[in-house]
């Protein structure tokens, strides 16, 4: 009786790491609109609130649960052509029942007000002025309007935002207009041509001065700054803001969006890559330091992270180590290759310094989303990209890089989805690849070894990994390169399989004693040298 139910056990499907999935989205309902109406207050932070959302029911029928923040008040609940239900004060999830059957859309307004408490922040700036700015990373949106709080459903989101007099209004999207309401307030009108994370859903108020940038026929470009910083945004790391959007169009695809608007803001990171409305840290443009590679690695972030979207938060590399390597990649799009070589470089450097090369990239272990803000997904992603690159070679890597865009465009992806994509281009299998540098844990250190043979004329190199035993061994070719003074160098390959820690290489026509053996001359590699080369 026990021998049938073991025999499906055994044979149950094993979950792809590449794949998985650790928060999955509630089943029964897919968000295709917000509707999100604010008002933000002369003084205090006690905002009021009208969400309208479109959504279509799924399989499993139930009733519409969102995420939404208990220090508010519900006024009231209106379904479309049904009554409202008033005066509710919020305890858990919020609930609305399902009017309608399987694949129908249903639409319901949700009337609230209150102080948010995280997610919008309505304070003074950092020069003493009062000034409202959404801060929604990772999953905060729901703080201060009601949401699918959830990087993998994406919606259309329209917003009317109405503020103080002598304030002006930031917003996802196209402006559609301003009304200029008796009382001096105005409410301004924001409209998104394409389906966008919540994540990215954002509002930015304050006495902000607006610039227009030349944008060469591409997007809109404008300038959101206090009147303080303005010329530092235009004459600083903005200057070169029109060509970063050029380069990646041409490298990519198409700019996802209808503008691009770079923001001021009170976000507590130094930027957050909101869809079409970057918002940057204050604290750069007070103290001067703010600098065009976090500009390059916002603007990367509009088509890795906005346009297409990781579908589960372990995999924020395809969001965060695409920006890290596309930010670097456009000095090297304009001829400035030793500012990319430098920056990557940098990055080599600080991931080896960091917390975390004891942990792999996709880490299903982690809880804390903000844990996730680590060097395996920013430097370390990059240099995955960059040797995947050197790998599959030019033409095969961006090719992928363009179809992946292509492919899933305004939608979500996992990793394996990029691996399979990147697989077609390459024409040949990249698990190994992607389970090697994601899964497992750390980077390779190799020991050299080299003896010259003078009779023969060649040079003997041994290399040995020898990383911690935690990290595995790793699949790797190493260049090798020997200098013999006034000589042309000598190059040749160490090839690792993966399985044996040693690998040797035999180079030759090797006329005189070499000066020196340098492992991974061009510095292509994520990987360390331990000690000194040794003759014998």
């Amino acid at each position: 009786m026990l021998i049938l139910p073991l025999l499906l056990q055994l044979q149950a499907p094993i979950p792809d790491p590449l794949a998985v999935v650790v928060d999955e989205i509630r089943p029964n309902h897919d968000i295709l609109e917000y509707h999100i109406a604010v008002s933000i207050p002369d003084t205090g932070s006690h905002i009021t609130g009208a969400t309208t959302l479109r959504a279509m029911i799924g399989r499993e029928r139930g009733p519409l649960v969102l995420d939404f923040d208990d220090v508010f008040t519900i006024d009231s609940i209106v379904p479309t052509g049904g009554s409202a239900r008033q005066g509710e004060v919020l305890d858990g999830p919020l609930t609305v029942p399902i009017l309608g059957r399987e694949g129908h859309t249903i639409e319901v307004t949700i009337y609230y007000q209150g102080s948010p408490r995280d997610g919008l922040f309505i304070q003074d700036n950092v020069h003493g002025e009062r000034a409202a700015f959404a801060d929604n990373w990772p999953n905060r949106a729901h703080h201060w309007f009601p949401s699918e709080d959830h990087p993998s459903d994406k919606a259309y989101a329209t917003f009317a935002v109405e503020v103080p007099a002598g304030w002006k209004a930031i917003a996802n999207g196209n402006l559609q207009v301003v009304d200029h309401l008796p009382s001096g307030r105005t409410r301004w009108h924001w409209r998104t041509e394409r389906k966008i994370p919540v994540y990215t859903m954002v509002i930015g108020a304050g006495p902000l001065t607006v610039t227009s940038v030349a944008s060469g026929g591409g997007p809109d470009h404008t300038l959101w700054t206090f009147p303080q910083d303005s010329a530092f945004a235009v004459d600083g790391p903005f200057r070169r803001v029109d060509r970063m959007v050029r380069e990646y169009t041409r490298l990519i695809g198409p700019f996802p969006y209808g503008k691009l608007a770079h923001v001021e803001s009170s976000t507590r990171f130094g930027g957050m890559e909101n869809s079409s409305a970057i918002f940057y840290t204050e604290r750069g443009y007070a103290n001067r330091r703010m600098g065009e590679g976090l500009v390059a690695h916002e603007t990367a972030h509009q088509w890795f992270g906005d346009a297409v979207t990781e579908h589960d938060w372990h995999h924020l590399w395809l969001s965060e180590g695409f920006a890290s390597y596309f930010g670097p990649l456009f000095h090297e799009l304009i001829g400035e290759d030793s500012v990319f070589h430098a920056r990557m470089q940098g990055a080599k450097r600080g991931y080896f310094r960091s917390e975390v090369v004891d942990r792999p990239v996709i880490d299903t272990a982690v809880t804390d989303l903000f844990e996730l803000l680590n060097a395996n997904n920013y430097p370390k992603a990059a240099w995955i990209l960059h040797m995947l690159r050197n790998e599959v070679g030019d033409w095969a890597f961006f090719g992928g890089v363009r179809d992946y865009f292509a492919t899933f465009r305004d939608s979500t992806a996992l990793t394996i989805d990029f691996m399979r994509v990147m697989e077609r281009h390459a024409d040949r299998p990249l698990r190994w690849f992607f389970e090697q540098w994601l899964l497992q844990p750390g980077y390779p250190e190799v020991e050299p070894q080299w003896a010259y043979d003078s009779a023969g004329q060649a040079v003997e190199v041994e290399l040995t990994q020898v990383q911690q035993l935690a990290w595995g061994t790793y699949r790797v070719d190493v260049p090798v390169e020997v200098v013999v003074e006034g000589r042309r160098p000598v190059r040749g390959t160490a090839r690792f399989n993966g399985r044996n820690s040693t690998a040797r290489v035999r180079l030759a026509q090797v006329v005189g004693a070499p000066s020196a053996v340098l492992v991974d001359p061009d510095g292509d590699l994520l990987l360390a040298v331990r000690g000194e080369s040794e003759t014998e």
